[in-house]
């Protein structure tokens, strides 16, 4: 393992050892004064707790560093190569974070910071574990100035998509960028083998906590519903609102044939995040399988 950690110390410089594997480095990408990039040579996972940059393959963050190709050839030789030139490919054609990002769990002592802390905290319901947890940052700089940023991660855990949210009292509320929605929020949260929650929003997502996917908007995009039989969930929860569920009752029928249990939540009038993590879950409950009269019903609806 000493070979790894020498190449790694070539590529990014000079690092501290902690235990099980882990190494902390000064990242390349945000250049943050501290050492804040953690790469594991035993997992082949790494992050950086102030940029997001984040992967599970050493060999495709020498890569993405453009690291000398006869370093990457080594690397490659001791731990093999977990990506494909067609992933390297996709990725390096992928967003990054806004310019500016800042992860809102390291204190920066601003203004614009305790704005942010507020809105987050006071005025969604979040907690400091979430924050943590789903990498929530701000920008107060850039064409994301003054909004909350909360990144979506795929499977291996590579950037996908995020939200931009003002949190001031502006014309121009939301702001999410041109890439593709035909993405899974949050898969490198979601555990397929148990029951799956669509939402609209992140924060509906959020707040849901249980393996709960935002849409980013109110329709299913091909990829998701693809992932949803290819991995046979066996319970979908639709929370979204009337309007989106009257766009997606083709989908029920779909998934209804495909032997997907869907129940159709009826949310009291308010999203989730608005009602609160009891409320939502308790609503979710009661919810019962839509059968053939419930399908019925749905396209009487429409």
């Amino acid at each position: 393992m000493q070979q790894i950690a020498s190449i790694l110390g070539i590529v990014l410089g000079s690092y501290t050892p902690h235990k099980k594997g882990e190494l902390s480095f000064h990242c390349p990408k945000c250049n943050h004064y501290k050492q804040k990039l953690q790469v594991n040579y035993i997992t082949q996972s790494y992050h950086c707790w102030v940029c997001g940059f984040r992967g599970r393959s050493l060999v495709t963050m020498l890569r993405q560093l453009n690291a000398n190709p006869s370093l990457i050839a080594k690397l490659k030789d001791i731990v093999g190569d977990k990506s494909t030139e067609q992933k390297v490919k996709n990725y390096s054609q992928n967003l990054s974070l806004p310019t500016g990002f800042r992860p809102l769990h390291i204190n920066w002592n601003t203004p614009h910071y305790k704005n942010a802390l507020h809105y987050v905290f006071n005025i969604r319901k979040l907690t400091p574990i979430q924050v943590l947890r789903y990498n929530i940052g701000y920008c107060e700089e850039g064409d994301y100035h003054g909004m909350i940023i909360v990144p979506s991660y795929d499977k291996d855990n590579q950037l996908n998509y995020f939200a931009g949210r003002s949190f001031y009292d502006t014309n121009y509320k939301h702001k999410n960028p041109e890439n593709s929605k035909d993405v899974i929020g949050f898969e490198s949260l979601i555990d397929w083998d148990q029951p799956v929650t669509l939402v609209e929003g992140v924060y509906d997502a959020i707040t849901t906590r249980r393996n709960a996917i935002p849409l980013f908007g109110k329709k299913i995009q091909p990829k998701l519903r693809g992932q949803i039989i290819e991995n046979r969930v066996k319970c979908l929860n639709l929370a979204l609102d009337p309007d989106a569920i009257k766009d997606a009752v083709a989908e029920v029928e779909y998934f209804m044939n495909n032997g997907v249990e869907v129940r159709v939540v009826t949310l009291p009038g308010k999203d989730p995040n608005e009602l609160g993590y009891n409320k939502t879950i308790e609503t979710i409950n009661n919810s019962n399988p839509v059968d053939l009269l419930g399908m019925v019903m749905l396209k009487m609806a429409l």
